[in-house]
């Protein structure tokens, strides 16, 4: 009989290494997504209610825009980097997912930048010129790619770097209603610092190989990203998009009110992204089996259902402290418990979304499927946004409705695949 230990060792070794790049992808993901929750805090606090609002309508149109420039190139990346055409040369696929971002970035820029100076406030044109600047950084960020080759560690240490000094920053200089740019200004630098500190990272480890731009290629993942970009600003309207249009239709109280409980959400998501990004890169290395990929799949959905009802009711159930710490005791607006509390419990059916949605559609090349789900999706948000516009938890139950019917969706399509190559 052979040695028990012997097939155990190398077992215990696998579930080690995953629980270490799934620890480092937490500290990653712990590290971004703290870094909004205390903006916004910071802010919430510092600006007053009105003034942070502002801050809150800018920060929302950024991440907007920047879901546009990202075009799905970070997912198409990694899917392309395990494909078995290019995974001996995997820097080629950096140098052209960053061109073509920066392709997007500028001239939406270009575009935006006279947009904002012509209809917002004289007295925030250094905020518009500091959206601009984030959005080139964003552009540049690799990030995704240091995930891709499963160097977690990196990846962690460049949030964890920027992020940190980007928190000293902000803490620093916003101190008063009039410091309203200064935080924009202190935006845009974390994303600046991310990106410098990812691409020294690659240099270091000697990643990024002589720069070859495949002009093909470019055109391949223009095809799939318009499909992608549809469906991800499709959900980003549902969300940025959504206190982008309540800064345009409600008083700024409202919005950043929203804006708030949007943030408290993406700290719960902060606890569930690592093993769902490093769930992704594996899901992508499997595909060549799909079966194997299906039962990994299914097995990453309960593990992230059971982990977000858990986060969703422990934010849900401690509302009452959470708002005020956000807002400073006697400033929290009554609208802010009543949408933290009804966004929190969206958290499983909202990471649901993204798991059928944007991974796994992705990977079965069903970009045009994803697109559709998220357009009908966006199209029930705005009309139940329009239908409770007076009621302040409105904007609540219209993400919940959206990332129900999204994820219903998407779970049906996926199911029907998988079904499919079963039988296949």
């Amino acid at each position: 009989m052979g040695n028990p230990l012997r097939v155990s060792a190398p077992l215990l070794h696998r579930f080690s290494d995953t629980g270490a790049k799934v620890a480092a992808l937490a500290a990653a993901q712990g590290a971004i997504y703290s870094f909004p929750v205390v903006f916004a805090v910071v802010c919430a606090r510092n600006l007053g209610a009105a003034q942070y609002g502002v801050v809150a309508f800018y920060t929302a149109l950024t991440t907007f825009l920047c879901m546009f420039v990202e075009f799905g190139f970070d997912s198409i990346g990694v899917r392309e980097v395990h494909s078995s055409h290019w995974r001996d040369r995997p820097a080629q696929i950096l140098w052209n997912v960053t061109l073509a971002k920066l392709m997007i970035s500028l001239p939406t820029c270009v575009v935006v930048l006279p947009i904002l100076l012509a209809t917002r406030s004289p007295a925030e044109t250094s905020m518009s010129y500091a959206m601009v600047v984030y959005m080139v950084a964003f552009a540049l960020e690799p990030g995704w790619y240091l995930r891709s080759l499963e160097l977690m560690w990196s990846a962690a240490l460049v949030a964890l770097v920027s992020r940190g000094v980007g928190i000293a920053v902000l803490v620093k200089t916003v101190t008063a209603p009039e410091d309203l740019t200064l935080a924009m200004w202190a935006y845009a630098f974390v994303a600046w610092a991310s990106a410098i500190v990812g691409w020294l990272l690659l240099h270091k480890y000697r990643l990024l190989k002589r720069p070859r731009i495949d002009v093909p290629q470019l055109r391949s993942l223009f095809r799939s990203g318009t499909a992608i970009v549809l469906g991800n600003l499709s959900g980003a309207s549902i969300t940025s998009g959504g206190v982008v249009a309540l800064g345009a239709i409600a008083d700024p109280v409202l919005t950043g009110a929203a804006n708030i409980a949007l943030r408290i959400r993406s700290a719960g998501l902060a606890l569930l992204v690592p093993l769902g990004q490093f769930g992704y890169v594996r899901l992508s290395a499997l595909m060549a089996d799909r079966a194997a990929a299906v039962r990994f799949g299914r097995s990453l959905f309960y593990q992230l259902m059971a982990c977000s009802v858990v986060i969703a009711l422990v934010i849900s159930s401690h509302v009452g402290s959470i708002v005020p710490f956000a807002y400073g005791p006697s400033q929290a607006p009554v609208a802010a418990f009543m949408l933290t509390s009804l966004i929190a419990l969206s958290l499983p059916v909202c990471m649901a979304g993204a798991l059928f949605g944007v991974q796994c559609l992705t990977l079965f090349h069903k970009e045009r499927v994803y697109v559709l789900i998220e357009m009908a999706a966006a199209a029930i948000f705005f009309g139940l946004l329009i239908a409770f516009r007076g009621a302040p938890a409105g904007f609540g139950w219209a993400l919940l409705a959206a990332d129900v019917s999204a994820a219903v969706a998407a779970g049906l399509v996926l199911r029907r695949l998988a079904l499919s190559d079963a039988k296949a």
